[in-house]
């Protein structure tokens, strides 16, 4: 098979040209996260070629390197253009009322930060978004890394399993049920994460949503008295 070649010496490649490959996999993965192309796909490589261990510290570099660029990129240089972007998507109303919900404590908005991470959104779009609030850059990246934990790790997996379904010597089965097992837990820890971030979202939108009826009452009154 041409394609399953093609990938096998994609994998030997990458081993052999440490650290250079490492270097163009992260230039490669920001910019990448710039315009929004999915996570997993990467992640599911990275456990492919290095197994869960090696790949985790892998990913973890990745995701601090592309969200601090992403960060910097929305507060600094792309402001007003991500401000106009999200005003025309149709969860701006959201987002405002998880800006409002976040600038409660630090608490508020580190949960909001890991719940969604659960969430099935762009991965670039996070740093994006967290840009536009005045949240610290580095109270963001630690609550970011941590909320990417659970997918990266299953993700991971994913890529172990299958790099061992390659393997020559086959399929160890204990491994694989072990393996199994964790992708299985790991999907339903994800899975009730994100209801309750969507709870969070909901609870969120619901605030904006009483907020502007009080501003529009606010308004018929004083133009009542006037």
């Amino acid at each position: 098979n041409a394609i399953f070649q093609f990938i096998i010496e994609a994998k030997d490649w990458f081993r052999e040209e440490l650290p250079f490959s490492l270097v163009v996999y992260y230039i490669f993965f920001c910019l990448c996260a710039i315009i929004f192309i999915p996570y997993g796909p990467f992640c599911i490589a990275i456990g492919f070629v290095f197994g869960l261990q090696w790949g985790f510290a892998i990913q973890m570099v990745a995701i601090f390197l592309s969200s601090s660029v992403l960060f910097a990129f929305g507060r600094f240089v792309l402001k007003d253009k991500v401000h106009e972007i999200i005003a025309k998507t149709d969860g701006a109303q959201v987002w405002k009322g998880l800006m409002k919900y976040m600038g409660k404590d630090w608490q508020e908005a580190a949960k909001i930060n890991i719940l969604l991470c659960f969430m099935p959104v762009p991965y670039g779009s996070h740093p994006y978004l967290f840009s536009m609030t005045t949240i610290p850059f580095e109270q963001f990246v630690l609550f970011f890394m941590l909320g990417m934990i659970p997918n990266t790790i299953l993700n991971l997996l994913i890529g172990q399993a299958l790099a061992e379904a390659a393997a020559p010597e086959g399929l160890n089965g204990y491994h694989i049920i072990g393996t199994g097992v964790a992708i299985v837990a790991i999907v339903l820890g994800v899975w009730y994460a994100s209801t309750i971030a969507q709870q969070v979202l909901d609870e969120a939108e619901t605030v904006d949503e009483t907020d502007k009826l009080v501003t529009d009452k606010n308004r018929s009154s004083g133009a009542s008295q006037a």
